[in-house]
C-alpha cells in the first residue's frame, strides 16, 4: 500500500487513476463481511474443490462450513454448482497460492475466503470503477472538469449494487468488472491512432475479457455481444485476430470446464441442471412481465435512485455522440439485459437491490456525464446537486448492504430496513481484513482529496 506515498511530483493522470483504484479496492476489502462469507460459501466451495482436490465437482470437503447447498445439481453421480466456472477459476487461483502460504478453508474459513475474494471479486469491480472514470472521462464535455467523471465512477462503485456484491466472489459482480473494462479498451481503440502499440495489447484484453465475461456468468452475455460488435464496427480489421485470440482465451476455461464436467464443451452447467433451474430461461409472459416490471421499477427507484438520474443524462450526449458506436453499445447493453431479465422467472432471491441489472448499472452511470453537456453553468450545477443527492441516498443504502450482507431472507422484504433494524438491535458481523486495510484507506483518501483540490485550485487560477 505504499503506492500512495511513492508516487512524486504534481498529480497526474496515472497517479489519480492509481488513486482512486487503490481508494475502492481498500474500501471493498474493509467491507467484506462474515455474513457474505458464510452465507455466500458456494462460491468457495468450488474454488477449494479446484486446489485441494483436483476436480470441478463440490463433494469432499472436510470443513463443515464447505458442504453443499442452495444452487447444486447433480450429474452423473457428482453435484455441480448451476453457475458459471469463471469465479471458481478465479478464486483456485488466488487460493492456490494462499494455500501454498498455509491458509487454509478448513482451519482459517474466513480469513481465507476474505483473502480469495479480495484478489479476485474486490479487485476486478475496483479496476472496473477506474476503466469506468477513463471512459466518463473520454466521454465528458471539453473543460468540463473532473466532477462528472468521477460522479459516474464513484456512483457505479459506491452508489449501486457493485458495492454489496464486491465483497462476494460473486459470479456476477466478477462478470460485470470485466465486462466494463473490455468496454473500456474498445472505447480507447476507436480513439487512438492506427499506429499506437498499445491497439494490439487493448485488442488483447478486450476479446479476453469478453471471454471471462461470458465464463463467469451467462446474465450479461448479450451485452459481451453488443461490445465484440462494437470492436468490428471500428473496422480495424488488422486487429481482429488478436481479438479474436483473446476472445478464445477467455472461453476455454468454460469448454474445459464444460467438456470435463459434462462430456461436451458447449453444454453449460444451467442446460445439464435444467430440471432444476428452468427459472433462468427466457421466456414471454406478459403477466410475469408486468410483475417484473413492477418489481425492478421499485427496487432500483429505492437501492439505486442514481440509476434513474444516469439514463436521464444519456439525452443530453450532443446528437453526433448518440449517433456513435459507444452510445449504441452502452444504450444497446442496457435494453438487451433489460429484455431478458424481464422474462425470466427468477428474480434473484433473497437479494440485496436489483442484482439481475448489475451488469446495466456501470453503463447507466456513464450518463451522468452526460450532464457536462448543458449549455449553461447554473444547468450544470442544478444537474450536479441532483446528482450528489443522488448519489448520496444511493451510496447509504448500498453501504449498509455492503457492511451487513447481501443475502436478505426472507425474499421480497425490504433488505435495508431490516439491515437498520438489525444494527439497531446490536447485532455485529466480523470484518477479516478491515484492521489491516483501514488505515491505507484513510491514507489513500487522504492523498486523493488533497490532489482533487489542488486540481480544483488550479482550474480557478
Amino acid at each position: 500500500m505504499k503506492t500512495c506515498l511513492t508516487i512524486p511530483g504534481k498529480p497526474s493522470a496515472a497517479r489519480l487513476r492509481v488513486l482512486l483504484f487503490l481508494v475502492l479496492w481498500l474500501v471493498y476489502g474493509a467491507a467484506i463481511n462474515s455474513s457474505n462469507l458464510l452465507d455466500f460459501d458456494l462460491q468457495q466451495i468450488g474454488v477449494e474443490a479446484i486446489v485441494e482436490r483436483g476436480h470441478f465437482y463440490l463433494e469432499g470437503s472436510k470443513s463443515a462450513q464447505l458442504q453443499t447447498k442452495g444452487d447444486v445439481f447433480e450429474y452423473r453421480g457428482h453435484k455441480y454448482a448451476a453457475k458459471q466456472p469463471g469465479q471458481f477459476m478465479a478464486g483456485s487461483v488466488v487460493y492456490f497460492l494462499l494455500h501454498q502460504l498455509g491458509l487454509g478453508y478448513v482451519n482459517h474459513y474466513l480469513i481465507t475466503s476474505a483473502l480469495v475474494t479480495f484478489f479476485t471479486t474486490s479487485l476486478v469491480v475496483a479496476a472496473s470503477g477506474v476503466a469506468l472514470f477513463s471512459s466518463a472521462s473520454g466521454m465528458t464535455a471539453d473543460g468540463r472538469g473532473l466532477f462528472w467523471p468521477l460522479a459516474a465512477a464513484l456512483s457505479y462503485g459506491l452508489g449501486t449494487s457493485a458495492f454489496p456484491y464486491s465483497g462476494i466472489a460473486h459470479h456476477d459482480a466478477l462478470a460485470t468488472g470485466y465486462l466494463v473494462i473490455a468496454f473500456y479498451f474498445v472505447f480507447q481503440l476507436a480513439r487512438r491512432s492506427p499506429t499506437t502499440h498499445a491497439l494490439y495489447l487493448e485488442s488483447l484484453g478486450a476479446g479476453l475479457l469478453l471471454g471471462l465475461t461470458i465464463t463467469t456468468s451467462m446474465l450479461p452475455f448479450l451485452m459481451a455481444i453488443l461490445c465484440g460488435l462494437y470492436f468490428f464496427s471500428l473496422r480495424r480489421w488488422k486487429l481482429s485476430l488478436v481479438f479474436l485470440l483473446g476472445l478464445l482465451g477467455g472461453l476455454l476455461p468454460l469448454f474445459l470446464y464444460d467438456a470435463v464436467s459434462f462430456g461436451n464443451p458447449l453444454r453449460l452447467a444451467n442446460i445439464a441442471g435444467a430440471s432444476m433451474f428452468a427459472d433462468t430461461f427466457w421466456h414471454f409472459d406478459l403477466k410475469n412481465l408486468g410483475d417484473k416490471v413492477v418489481f425492478y421499477v421499485r427496487a432500483l427507484v429505492f437501492y439505486v435512485p442514481v440509476f434513474a438520474v444516469g439514463l436521464f443524462g444519456l439525452s443530453y450526449y450532443p446528437r453526433q455522440f448518440k449517433r456513435g458506436p459507444e452510445f449504441l453499445t452502452l444504450v444497446g447493453s442496457m435494453i438487451v439485459l433489460t429484455a431478458f431479465v424481464f422474462n425470466i422467472r427468477s428474480d434473484g432471491d433473497c437479494q440485496f437491490g436489483p442484482r439481475y441489472l448489475l451488469p446495466a448499472m456501470p453503463f447507466a452511470c456513464l450518463g451522468l456525464a452526460g450532464y457536462s453537456y448543458l449549455s449553461t453553468s447554473s444547468e450544470r450545477r442544478l444537474a450536479a446537486v441532483v446528482v450528489f443527492l443522488a448519489g448520496t441516498v444511493s451510496f447509504v443504502v448500498n453501504l449498509v448492504g455492503a457492511l451487513r450482507g447481501a443475502m436478505s431472507c426472507p425474499h421480497g422484504e425490504n433488505a435495508f430496513w431490516n439491515h437498520v433494524s438489525s444494527i439497531l438491535r446490536g447485532e455485529g458481523r466480523a470484518y477479516p481484513l478491515a484492521p489491516w486495510l483501514l488505515a491505507p484507506l484513510l491514507l489513500c483518501a487522504t492523498i486523493l482529496l488533497f490532489d482533487l483540490a489542488r486540481h480544483r485550485a488550479r482550474r480557478l487560477e
